[in-house]
């Protein structure tokens, strides 16, 4: 098997003997001086052969070079050439193995991807190199030669000290980033929701650039960047006052939306709504059952109890992860102290599940408390977690934590809390939906 390398440009000499190193390569190149002294500097390389001659010239195909032996044609020439040449091999002699155009810059042209050719842009290359030496610090490689190469492709080591070791995957979702295989030493391991990330782990993601720029700052650094993982947008519903320019001021949002919500919510790139958390109904508010009933994304029912110093988190609820996994953000970016709320049977009755999450529980305060230094605490309380929840509420804490599932409400022979405590809560209540990201 063959490798043909055509014509004489940059960097032919070096990768001719990378080639030749593993395959017998053939160059062609039209008679002249180029050639003379190309074949002098490299008469030594074994594997080696070379034929004068023009690259579009059928003879050369079909009389000098055996194509039923050749594996790859690498071009070097322009790109009209090159076009020509591709053409050539498929449709009058039907090559179907691989042709590689190396372009000083990529090109904009449909018939590179008709005629199945691959394109290696030098700048493409060293810039990749360059941002994996620059920017990633040994802690990300980003491909080359794979995908479009504008950066939507990643692999990140996970270290002892980032803030995404032994989290489960489903606390590092992010709309429009997907973590497509881990590498755990020589194994590839399929990702799954439930699956504990490992310091050591490589984790090899995909997605939109700018959001991949985020997840990786997030896993690296820790940056928070509640809400932008859910959108770039916020919504306020008409709600306004001092709280909301406090939340504005906060929040790491890019832009913001001032619209009554009930006319129409955009359903593209919002990453939060502000909703009015004292507002009346024959019924109670009904922001509370907007928000349960419609939004897949986080909102806050504003009700006057900034700043938020002290945040109380409801940890009863199926959304636990994705709750603390936002919440954890939230607080950082408005330098709050974390109160996590576990409302248990008494001790005597603890089912499993309750030890299960308490467990977790105490490990997760623990571990973030060493990461991040945020002042986090775990309370557990005894009995029936909306009235415990309430009755700790009335002393120092400024806003309520609760996840939910989109759509699931309260019922009177099934009542269900997260639903509850938004309702009766008279702090500003932040919802953390549990969703799939799917878009």
């Amino acid at each position: 098997m063959s490798i043909v390398i055509l014509g004489l440009g940059r960097y032919v000499e070096e990768i001719t003997e990378i080639v030749a190193s593993f395959s017998e390569v053939i160059v062609v190149e039209k008679e002249g001086e180029k050639l003379r002294n190309f074949i002098e500097k490299e008469k030594n390389i074994d594997n080696l052969s070379v034929i004068p001659g023009s690259a579009t010239d059928l003879k050369l195909w079909s009389e000098k070079i055996k194509l039923d032996s050749v594996e790859a044609v690498i071009s070097f020439l322009d790109k009209e050439t090159t076009l020509t040449v591709a053409k050539v091999l498929r449709k009058a002699f039907g090559f179907k193995e691989i042709i590689v155009f190396v372009a000083k810059k990529r090109p904009e042209n449909r018939e590179f991807k008709e005629l199945s050719i691959e394109i290696v842009s030098v700048p493409d290359i060293l810039g990749a190199v360059l941002k994996n030496i620059l920017k990633s610090k040994g802690l990300v490689r980003y491909p080359v030669g794979i995908g479009l190469g504008k950066g939507e492709i990643s692999e990140v080591l996970i270290t002892s000290g980032s803030p995404a070791a032994y989290l489960r995957l489903s606390e590092l979702r992010m709309r429009n980033v997907r973590i497509a295989l881990i590498y755990r030493g020589e194994n590839i391991i399929l990702p799954r929701t439930d699956l504990r990330i490992q310091p050591g782990d490589r984790l090899l993601v995909v997605g939109e650039p700018n959001r991949l720029e985020l997840f990786l700052n997030m896993v690296i650094r820790g940056e928070p960047n509640f809400p932008l993982k859910w959108g770039p947008k916020g919504f306020i519903c008409d709600v306004k006052g001092n709280e909301v320019e406090y939340v504005k001021e906060k929040l790491k949002v890019r832009e913001w939306i001032e619209e009554d919500c009930f006319k129409g919510l955009p359903q593209e790139d919002i990453g939060i709504v502000l909703l009015d958390g004292r507002k009346k109904g024959f019924f109670g508010n009904p922001n509370v059952d907007f928000a349960f009933g419609n939004l897949k994304v986080p909102s806050l029912l504003l009700r006057g109890s900034f700043p938020y110093e002290n945040i109380l988190v409801s940890a009863n609820t199926e959304a636990l992860s994705f709750l603390l996994a936002n919440v954890l953000d939230f607080a950082r970016l408005f330098k709050s102290k974390l109160f996590i709320l576990f409302v248990t049977s008494i001790e005597k009755m603890l089912t499993k599940e309750e030890k299960e999450v308490l467990d977790s529980l105490k490990v997760f305060v623990e571990r973030t408390a060493s990461a991040t230094g945020l002042d986090i605490k775990l309370i557990r309380k005894e009995g029936n977690p909306v009235r415990e929840t309430l009755k700790l509420m009335e002393g120092k804490f400024n806003l309520l934590a609760v996840g939910y599932t989109p759509g699931r409400k309260s019922r009177f022979w099934s009542p269900y809390v997260p639903y509850l405590l938004a309702k009766k809560s008279n702090l500003t209540t932040l919802l953390i939906p549990e969703v799939t990201f799917e878009r």
